[in-house]
């Protein structure tokens, strides 16, 4: 089932006149994605089925005020009997937009990882998640994928001239959109150790890279990983054809592996990176 919860208005006042007007439009649409990634961040954290998008209901001249309506799928047809789910969910999607935009509109930065935290149990605390089953709570949002809507949103909002700015304007409130709060730290602040180790192993060659570009897929222990390829002799050797690589084959590397403790924020982190290719295998 699906249906509109809720309705909001992105009000962008622009200098008349002015050269590159392509910023403009290009905020608008950066922000009406970033927005659609929030709503639906938001919607999975009461239902994990649950599904957001945005749709215009209506675009009014003078400064841009663009009318956005949040659709919701997902919606199962026994969660609906003896309450207003429409307005519960509309709102609290509405709200959890304008609480992150206005903490962002009075703030130069975060300088603790704890804000982010603080932030994100506000947001995951407003979910009507009880309302669907007693017996649920509310899923943890993402910190990371916070963190990135929170760049995403102050990126697009920089996009605009000093003179122009844009607003979020709902029945819960309004607010204006910083482009001066500062991101850079951000992932920073949510690293707070880093542990690497360095081992030899067997990998089977999931899908190689013939272009010099992309990672390397490889079957560790049973388990598919993306791998940097750092031992630039052997990858030259590859890419000119003087090595017999072949579908299947394994490759007998010293692998790196850098793991990144988040603190209490999530998963850790793993990136591979391919020291030394010590030979190719074949069974």
């Amino acid at each position: 089932m699906e249906a509109v919860v809720a309705e909001f208005e992105l009000y962008v006042q622009f200098e008349r006149q002015s050269q590159t007007p392509q910023r403009v439009f290009k905020a608008i649409a950066d922000l009406v994605t970033a927005f659609t990634k929030f709503d639906e961040l938001l919607a999975q954290s009461i239902l994990p089925e649950l599904h957001a998008e945005l749709i215009l209901d209506d675009v009014e001249a003078g400064s841009i005020r663009s009318k956005l309506a949040i659709l919701v799928r997902g919606i199962p047809d026994e969660a609906i009997q003896g309450f207003d789910w429409k307005k519960l969910v509309g709102h609290f999607l509405l709200k959890a937009k304008y609480q992150l935009l206005k903490l962002l509109e009075g703030k130069t930065g975060f300088t603790d990882a704890q804000e982010i935290e603080n932030l994100r149990i506000a947001l995951e605390s407003m979910a009507p998640t009880e309302t669907f089953n007693p017996l649920m709570v509310p899923g943890q949002l993402s910190t990371l994928k916070l963190v990135g809507l929170m760049e995403d949103i102050v990126r697009a909002a920089a996009l605009l001239r000093p003179g122009d700015y844009a607003d979020y304007r709902s029945s819960v409130g309004n607010a204006r959109l910083n482009p001066g709060f500062d991101t850079s730290n951000l992932r920073a602040l949510l690293a707070t150790s880093t542990e690497t180790s360095e081992n030899e192993y067997l990998v089977k060659i999931k899908r190689p890279d013939f272009m010099g570009e992309a990672m390397w897929e490889l079957v560790l222990k049973n388990h598919t990983i993306p791998a940097k390829m750092a031992d630039t002799a052997w990858l030259e050797e590859f890419h000119q054809g003087r090595v017999d690589v072949r579908p299947n084959d394994y490759l007998s590397i010293r692998l790196r592996t850098d793991t990144t403790f988040q603190g209490n924020f999530g998963n850790p982190q793993l990136h591979y990176t391919v020291l030394k290719v010590l030979g190719v295998k074949r069974f």
